[in-house]
């Protein structure tokens, strides 16, 4: 007769997603996960064959935990902005959480874009009045700009706060929107090994270029 197991999967996740929020996946050991459920690892095995299966489990929950988080900024407008906030304060509140769902070696969603915030691209369209093209390359630009924020977010908690964040959006998001709008080609140099005798461009130049 097989051994009853002592706690359902839902309270193993649950224990597990919360030993990675305090430690980060790699502490997700089945030492580590007996422990926290105060019995030895044997539990364990009782519902899963593996700790790679405790590891897919504890990555769905930590991806539903975010999905929830992010669940309304639809409600808000702007759209992007409110989910680009939160991202950010996600990445500041739940570090561990954060780089196991964007940054991991093994992380399922590493090269792509949140589909919350995919959503955001027809208010986009509708509430700027621009193309659906010009808003593939608005919001592409704000992702990895926002993507950057909330990395540096979760290596330095205490700089990157919601006012300091909201103004760094905001200043991307309406310099981007402003040149698409222009219709001006994007000068855009190439470096190169500077001659003995060649200036350096000031930005002043460039920006000439750009009229």
């Amino acid at each position: 007769m097989p051994r009853k197991a002592l706690f359902t999967k839902e309270e193993m996740v649950e224990k597990a997603l919360d030993l990675v929020r305090q430690k980060g996946i790699d502490a997700l050991t089945a030492r580590e996960l007996g422990a926290a459920l105060g019995s030895s690892s044997r539990p364990i095995f009782t519902l899963y064959n593996n700790m790679e299966e405790v590891n897919a489990d504890v990555k769905k929950a930590a991806q539903q935990l975010f999905s929830d988080y992010v669940a309304d900024v639809n409600d808000y407008t702007p759209a992007f902005k409110e989910f680009g906030l939160r991202l950010v304060r996600f990445a500041r509140e739940e570090q561990n959480l954060f780089n196991l769902l964007f940054f991991h070696k093994d992380a399922d969603v590493s090269n792509e874009i949140h589909p919350k915030a995919m959503e955001c691209l027809d208010v986009i369209c509708s509430d700027y009045g621009i193309s659906k093209e010009q808003a593939i390359k608005l919001f592409g630009q704000l992702w990895v700009f926002v993507c950057g924020l909330a990395l540096l977010s979760s290596k330095d908690p205490t700089f990157y706060f919601d006012e300091l964040v909201s103004e760094m959006i905001s200043l991307q998001f309406v310099s981007t929107l402003s040149f698409l709008k222009s219709g001006k080609p994007l000068v855009s140099p190439t470096p190169h090994l500077r001659s003995e005798n060649e200036k350096e461009t000031s930005i002043i130049e460039y920006l000439e270029k750009q009229q």
